[in-house]
């Protein structure tokens, strides 16, 4: 009995906000291990499958990126939000990835790999985690790195770095940190690839390039598997989204040799096996709204002759499904159902050209989920 009552007090206090349920932690010891258990973690983010915000990063200060936090649900800004000032590390703190309401960031300024630090910080709880180091071995280059974080499967992550391998410059190996074990483990030599920009989705870390190559890995069997890109795409398409978010798995391209006012949106399988078309966009009507989105120096053949780029896909079945887009000067969302817009922020009010404004791209986009997930 006593479980079926704390199971319905987890349900319904998993529907508040984070904020609040910090403040409940206080009421009492029993509230206290139920909101700060796995459990009610798992609660937590079954009711928050959809971000709430974005972290956009505006550019740099001296050593610390300045970011702005962008509220999808139209609510004041926090504007407090500036700089990551969770951890003192003198060469300034930027984002990396963010991963179901974990933030994944590292040591700024350029700095020799033995000295740059990587932390896991959880922006709703300002907790963080220091990766530790894998010990002595010889220094050498990181290709990319991805946390992996599913707090529906696991409380739990994993961070997995792409180094060059001990053997050869010219060869890559996977480093792979548990938080569970607290120990890293090593893989053999892997195939040549970009593996720069990378998205953790449904136990698979994909990476994609613009010359048409996909990869997916499997992080508990530690297995890689080429995967075929959508039908539409050929020689001159260009990426303009890949990303996850709420467990789905997105990707968009458009032909520099057609408009870009016209494209598809891509959606990861359920089982990571294929893609398939889930939105279809047309932006004439959003282009007369907003002319300032065709460039004056470039011609329609061009693949950048309409200033947008893609911040994020939010797929909600019955909520209304959505993406961001920054134009020039302006956040705004778009309704795939009913090609509709509605203003989120106005960076640079006035702003008529994006040669004047705050241009925002893709990469410095980084969703906000809540989340109580301890790190």
């Amino acid at each position: 009995m006593e479980d079926n009552y704390n199971d319905i007090h987890a349900n319904i206090l998993a529907h508040l906000p984070e904020k609040s349920l910090l403040r409940f932690r206080n009421v009492s010891k029993q509230w206290c291990y139920m909101i700060s258990s796995s459990y009610f973690s798992r609660c937590l983010n079954r009711c928050s499958m959809f971000p709430s915000g974005i972290f956009l990063k505006m550019r740099h200060s001296s050593n610390q990126p300045i970011y702005h936090f962008l509220s999808l649900h139209g609510k004041p800004v926090r504007d407090s939000f500036r700089s990551l000032t969770f951890v003192d590390d003198s060469a300034g703190i930027r984002i990396l990835q963010s991963c179901n309401g974990l933030l994944l960031c590292c040591s700024n300024r350029r700095v020799a790999e033995t000295n740059r630090n990587y932390y896991i910080y959880n922006p709703t709880t300002n907790q963080y985690a220091t990766i530790p180091k894998p010990g002595y071995r010889t220094p050498n280059t990181i290709f990319g790195v991805i946390l992996a974080f599913d707090p529906l499967k696991s409380s739990h992550y994993k961070v997995v770095f792409v180094r060059s391998a001990t053997t050869s410059s010219h060869l890559y190996q996977l480093e792979i940190y548990s938080s569970q074990t607290r120990l890293w483990s090593f893989s053999s030599e892997v195939q040549e690839f970009n593996y720069s920009k990378g998205a953790y989705c449904s136990g698979f870390i994909h990476w994609t390039t613009n010359s048409g190559a996909s990869l997916r890995f499997d992080v508990g069997r530690e297995r890689f598997q080429e995967i075929a890109l959508p039908d539409g795409w050929n020689q001159h398409a260009r990426i303009r989204y890949f990303k996850e978010s709420g467990g789905l798995l997105h990707l968009i391209f458009t032909n520099g040799r057609h408009s870009t006012r016209q494209f598809d949106v891509y959606e990861m399988e359920k089982d990571s096996s294929r893609w398939s078309v889930k939105y279809r966009v047309d932006l004439d009507a959003l282009i007369s709204e907003y002319p300032e989105m065709i460039l004056n120096n470039s011609g329609p053949s061009d693949w950048d002759y309409h200033a947008y780029r893609v911040l994020a896909v939010v797929s909600k079945e019955n909520e209304g499904s959505f993406m961001v887009l920054h134009i020039p000067g302006k956040a705004i969302s778009y309704n795939f159902k009913h090609q509709t817009s509605t203003l989120l922020h106005d960076f640079a009010p006035g702003c008529t050209h994006i040669e004047g404004c705050i241009t925002i791209e893709t990469d410095d986009s980084f969703p906000y989920f809540g989340s109580l997930a301890i790190v």
